[in-house]
């Protein structure tokens, strides 16, 4: 979709102001459309439909003779909330998914910062160093051996490829490359796996469907950097549109955007894995190589003086309450807190993948293909053939494919697109993308008397560990993190209401803390593709997790309340505003969580390609091969047994680097 028709921006405009309860214009449309190019074809379509039945519809909804545009402003608002609280499923699904562009677009703009409180990014007008980092793109002037390691390391024609990442559309056309082993993705599983694998004399290339972006790609603005950095500029949701699911593209993955959070992974879910799951890590094993992931990420505690007013709300009420809280440690160095961390360091003050793991991997001989999206994997066992379709600078695809040949392939696309490509490959077994676990997120806000400014300072520095039951025996529970995507367009996106009502809240926004119900779920979704290949996530809690969520959503308000909140919104949309803990039980009470009128999200999709011992419950055995398919890997969350209860990265990385070293092992 390149653009919409004029009557099609006519009735988007005219949702848009109705939504927002002030006149969006063009421009609210214009800053729309990069993120609707970036939606599948088969949504771009039903976002025209729905427009179309919106707009056409409203006599058959309303027993008025006008379509939606001619109608009143008070008529438009009545007849879009009657969609919002309909009984039937899609109507709800539509003008959820509507919403959620349309406030990104609204107040991603700068002209809607004002009105919100919001003072914008730092770069341009606050001066911090930018500290150095490797440049890994692949020049003519590396140094090339005058014997090469392996013959797998040249091109057809006898070429020699040097060490880095190339952009796949600066090969030329239909090439095939060689190597011992090829990775696919470079986030937290594929980068960890690349650099062991490097470093250990494996001639390896790494595949990734995204961009590779450095520091000075990030500008701190929303409508920029939520296409570029996130699959589906961010827009990426469960098959019913019901849950956000926020994935990293790019060379670096997910670990470009996260908050640089470090978890061990917790003894009771690793103790659960190995009696379940036999999972083949003891615990000593696990430990050296989750302080092998905290050492490669620089970790550090995170000081008490950077805690900012966001995240000191959860800390004073903890305190006050007695409960238990973690100041966990980080992967920043030096860092300011602009607070931008989800859109993207600009002064490589993040130690993620990109500036951590891959440098050490390049510097072993490993070559990165960035802009390739791997659709396939063909060939035979000792044979495969990863068969990748070329993007260009605008990401789409070029028309043109690279092949790798290489006997071993370590899938880590991350626990949506890794079980995608093995269905659409027709690899492994009956269980693939069964388990998936989402780690949903109910999003809970305390309006306080002082300022906050959320969006300023170090995101997630208090996790309140009080119900972390899963500490223990691997079971139930849930953490409370600080929200860290506080910039006015995605806050918009969750806040309930719509017209006056949501404008009289994001006004309050300067005022308000937020935080995240972060749910340890027993709930198994399901991955499948589409009739094209991509991959759709089914996926709603059951209702012990649901439960287990409004405990939650409870103790994430009385934290508000213990800490000096005003009032407190809860994430479902029929809940009334609550205004002290008499109040609360209440409306809990008379609250539903039923899809779109409890607002979830999540950022750890994880567990649909789990390994165990036993082939009919799982894709992959206990050291990461899939079951059937000698010589292909996972290597990323999807390997997860279970929920992993905590922010992954250490996890996944930990796990990926034993995959790596069984890979090694197994070829001797």
């Amino acid at each position: 979709m390149n653009n919409f028709s004029t009557s099609e921006r006519r009735i988007f405009s005219s949702i848009a102001s109705t939504l927002v309860g002030e006149p969006a214009g063009d421009a609210v449309v214009d800053a729309a459309l990069p993120f609707i190019r970036r939606l599948r074809p088969l949504d771009q379509v039903l976002l025209r439909g729905l427009l179309r039945g919106i707009e056409y519809g409203a006599p058959v909804f309303t027993g008025s003779p006008h379509r939606f545009t001619r109608m009143s402003s008070v008529k438009q608002e009545a007849y879009l909330r009657g969609w919002a609280e309909s009984r039937i499923e899609l109507r709800r699904q539509g003008i959820a998914s509507l919403k959620a562009l349309i406030m990104i677009a609204y107040y991603g703009r700068e002209e809607a910062w004002d009105a919100v409180g919001y003072d914008g990014p730092w770069l341009g007008r606050v001066d911090v160093p930018v500290l150095p980092a490797p440049d890994l793109r692949s020049t003519d002037n590396a140094p090339r051996p005058s014997r090469p390691r392996s013959k797998r390391n040249l091109e057809p024609g006898g070429r020699w490829l040097s060490p880095g990442v190339i952009a796949g559309r600066d090969l030329p056309k239909d090439r095939v490359l060689r190597a011992q082993v090829c990775v696919i993705g470079t986030g937290a599983g594929g980068a960890a796996a690349l650099a062991r694998l490097a470093e250990r004399g494996v001639d390896v290339i790494a595949v990734e469907a995204g961009p590779y972006t450095t520091a000075k790609d990030f500008t701190q603005r929303e409508l920029e950097m939520l296409p570029l950095l996130y699959r589906e500029a961010g827009l990426r949701t469960t098959s019913n549109k019901a849950i956000a699911i926020l994935q990293g593209t790019g060379v670096g993955g997910s670990t470009l955007h996260n908050t640089g959070l470090i978890y061990p992974t917790p003894e009771g879910i690793a103790e659960r894995w190995r009696q379940e799951h036999g999972f083949p890590l003891d615990s000593q094993t696990l430990e050296r190589y989750v302080a092998e992931a905290v050492g490669s990420l620089r970790s550090v505690p995170i000081p008490l003086d950077r805690i900012n007013e966001n995240n000191d709300a959860l800390r004073r009420g903890a305190e006050a309450l007695g409960w238990r809280y973690r100041i966990p440690l980080h992967n920043r160095l030096e860092c300011l807190g602009c607070g931008y961390c989800m859109l993207g360091c600009a002064y490589n003050r993040k130690s993620n993948a990109a500036l951590t793991y891959l440098p050490r991997a390049v510097a072993a001989g490993a070559r990165i293909l960035s802009d390739a999206a791997v659709t396939r994997i063909d060939g035979k066992a000792g044979a495969r053939r990863v068969v990748c379709q070329i993007k260009g600078a605008d990401g789409t695809s070029t028309g043109e494919r690279v092949i790798v040949e290489a006997p071993v392939v370590i899938i880590a696309a991350g626990a949506l697109d890794s079980p995608a490509l093995l269905l659409r490959s027709g690899l492994g077994n009956g269980r693939i993308g069964r388990g998936l676990r989402l780690h949903p997120a109910a999003m809970v806000s305390g309006v306080f008397p002082e300022p906050i400014r959320s969006w300023r300072g170090l995101p997630q520095s208090v996790i309140v560990e009080e119900f972390a039951s899963f500490f223990k025996d691997g079971r139930g529970g849930f953490l409370i993190l600080p929200s860290a995507s506080n910039w006015p367009g995605m806050t918009a996106a969750v806040v309930s209401g719509m017209g006056a009502e949501h404008r009289s809240r994001m006004r309050e926004h300067p005022f308000v803390a937020s935080s995240a119900v972060l749910l340890h779920d027993e709930t198994e979704g399901r991955v499948t593709t589409t009739r094209d290949g991509q991959p759709v996530a089914h996926y709603w809690p059951n209702s012990g997790d649901l439960e287990e969520l409004r405990r939650g959503v409870e103790a994430a308000a009385r934290v508000y309340f213990a800490a000096g909140a005003r009032r407190v919104y809860l994430p479902y949309a029929d809940a009334p505003v609550v205004r002290s803990e008499a109040e609360l039980r209440g409306a809990l009470a008379e609250a539903h969580a039923i899809p779109h009128r409890i607002s979830l999200n999540a950022v750890h999709p994880q567990g649909s390609c789990r390994l165990g011992s036993d082939s009919k419950e799982s894709t992959a055995d206990p050291h990461g091969e899939v079951w059937g398919e000698p010589g292909v890997y996972v290597a990323d969350g999807s390997l997860f047994p279970t929920s992993v209860g905590v922010p992954p990265q250490v996890t996944i990385m930990a796990l990926a680097t034993a995959v790596a070293d069984h890979v090694v092992e197994a070829q001797h």
